[in-house]
């Protein structure tokens, strides 16, 4: 019975991660003239609540129709967002947007790293379609719309998020021990 369960679950969230994926590749069509939606786009920010508790670096930039948002840690490229904006017709503008992570840097191989784990990407990309989409549409950016993807995300990962907490617990731990032996040794040595 509880194998059952397993199971539709996670033919559920397959099912999910097909559809927000074709979704994300094929791009969105927006009732905007291409210009509008462009000088838009350029205008708006990263997703807000999907980097954590801060907002990284960033700037956008413009290269003939495509709005392209550079990602930076320590001064360094983590990735790019880059919208391509085609006009569907006179009133009309397709988006489509890619996710492109720099391949070195102080942060690794982080292109490398995107392919090896789509739900990441879809993830990030379900993220900048939504924050396009409500700027573009005129409305506030819902978060409620990334929760599935950021489910995928989090369930595929769930083995390294774990053992990132747990190290994160053992540091605190590992620097009282180092404190009390060092106390021990210089109270072994007459010194305090």
């Amino acid at each position: 019975m509880r194998v059952a369960i397993i199971y539709r679950c996670i033919a559920t969230i397959a099912i999910v991660a097909l559809i927000v994926a074709y979704t994300l590749r094929s791009g969105t069509v927006f009732h905007v003239p291409i210009a509008d939606a462009h000088r838009a786009l350029v205008a708006t920010g990263l997703p807000p609540m999907v980097f954590g508790t801060e907002t990284p670096a960033w700037e956008v930039r413009e290269s003939g129709s495509d709005v392209i948002w550079i990602v930076r840690k320590d001064d360094a490229e983590i990735f790019r967002y880059i919208a391509h904006l085609k006009e569907e017709d006179q009133g009309s503008t397709r988006v489509e947007v890619e996710l492109v992570g720099a391949q070195s840097g102080p942060s690794g191989n982080v292109a490398q790293r995107l392919s090896e784990h789509s739900e990441i990407t879809n993830m990030y990309l379900a993220a900048i379609n939504e924050r396009i989409a409500s700027a573009l549409e005129k409305r506030p950016f819902q978060i409620a719309r990334v929760y599935p993807s950021m489910m995928i995300a989090t369930v595929a990962n769930i083995g390294a998020l774990q053992a990132s907490a747990d190290q994160a617990a053992a540091a605190p731990e590992k620097q009282d021990r180092e404190n009390i032996e060092k106390a021990y040794r210089d109270e072994a040595e007459g010194g305090r």
